[in-house]
């Protein structure tokens, strides 16, 4: 199993993106939501085949130990084509986003593990998943109905956490302070 580790989005910033996930809902019942995932809306930070969890929560306890929840603003949807397509919403990419995905991948060097390549620094597209899966036809409609529920979002990235997927298990949390 998959595991990543990710940044949340807080409750109200996580609220206003409902609208588009519940139209990615009603696109298919084979669309995997965050909602449908159990998951909350974030932001990953690395995402690994497999591993020792213990490094990694050691190095994310060390790492995130005087860490303040960081804000970002949602600015744009996007979508990753493909056969199986990802709706997403972007966040504006701040030199203060950048330098906490480096830091953390420096911290997390110590555990280990080999993270997937396109969330390594210089490679990694920020995102926060509302639909995933999609068929062509599906990216089409999804794109199309997000357009008209876009509205930018402010948000705080309020908690960091490691979680196995699928199904989500949390395996380590930090609520970050405002």
């Amino acid at each position: 199993m998959p595991f990543a580790v990710h940044m949340e989005l807080d409750p109200y910033a996580a609220a206003e993106l409902q609208p588009i996930v519940e139209h990615m809902e009603r696109i298919s019942p084979d669309v995997v939501t965050p909602r449908r995932l159990k998951a909350e809306p974030h932001i990953s930070l690395a995402v690994y085949d497999g591993l020792d969890p213990e490094p990694l929560t050691n190095a994310l306890d060390r790492f995130s130990a005087d860490m303040h929840a960081p804000s970002v603003k949602l600015s744009a949807i996007g979508l990753f084509p493909g056969p199986a397509s990802v709706l997403f919403a972007a966040p504006v990419v701040s030199e203060e986003l950048l330098i906490l995905h480096r830091n953390f991948h420096v911290a997390a060097a110590s555990a280990g593990a080999a993270c997937w390549p396109h969330y390594l620094p210089e490679n990694w597209v920020p995102h926060v998943t509302l639909g995933e899966q999609l068929s062509p036809e599906e990216a089409g409609a999804a794109i199309s109905g997000a357009t008209g529920l876009w509205q930018p979002v402010a948000a705080r990235l309020h908690r960091i956490s490691l979680v196995r997927f699928h199904p989500v298990e949390l395996l380590w949390h930090r609520q970050l302070p405002g």
